[in-house]
């Protein structure tokens, strides 16, 4: 009875927090760390991060890669920008970062989102528009890009350059690197707002008039 009690206060508890925590964007990814990650590459500059953002947004929201995937522009224009060892060191690099854990974390566990995200996937147009792929001129255009040869010069430098390994060197030589890391993990607030998350009631009207494009 006591455990019980526990259990019902606590998540009680989570369910008066919510309204505020659901408010609460501080452990939502804001691209600053993909940013200065993008940057540090060599001759890449902060107004080529910000055309290829939009695309990037699809990793941090469940919403967003539902519907680029059901949407063959969205698509290939996401694979033109993944084809770049720019683009790939900024998403390794940001998949270390707790921030980013807290966003995944937050967004998985988020009900409400994670079914409106299932709704956009399977919307019947995207199943139209991938039959119309073939003849779509901008699908092509973003195919084209892959033979860039710019894309591959920059390909054969990263790989020879040992930077482009940190994310997965880091972690064997550094021994500061699971500082930030195991902080985040022993952190209560890390896992406030997903416990939120799974004691709110969704919002069924907002869901049911979920919009497709």
């Amino acid at each position: 009875m006591r455990f019980s009690r526990t259990v019902a206060t606590v998540a009680l508890a989570a369910m008066m927090a919510a309204p505020a925590l659901a408010a609460d964007d501080a452990g939502e990814h804001k691209f600053e760390k993909a940013k200065s990650y993008y940057t540090e590459c060599q001759a890449a500059s902060a107004e080529e991060f910000a055309a290829i953002k939009p695309q990037l947004k699809a990793f941090t929201d469940a919403e967003v890669m539902a519907e680029t995937m059901n949407d063959p522009e969205k698509f290939f224009k996401l694979m033109a920008v993944l084809n770049d060892p720019r683009t790939l060191h900024v998403m390794a690099n940001c998949s270390t970062e707790p921030v980013m854990w807290s966003t995944w974390l937050n967004g998985m566990t988020n009900y409400e989102k994670m079914t409106v995200a299932s709704i956009k996937a399977m919307n019947p147009v995207g199943m139209f528009k991938w039959m119309m792929a073939p003849l779509n001129g901008n699908v092509w255009k973003s195919m084209a890009e892959h033979l860039d040869y710019n894309r591959y010069v920059r390909w054969a430098k990263a790989t020879v350059n040992p930077k482009f390994y940190r994310p997965m060197t880091d972690m064997l030589t550094d021994y500061k690197w699971y500082e930030p890391r195991l902080a985040w993990f022993f952190k209560a607030e890390t896992y406030s707002k997903p416990l939120a998350n799974l004691t709110t009631v969704p919002d069924w009207k907002k869901i049911a008039a979920t919009k497709l494009n």
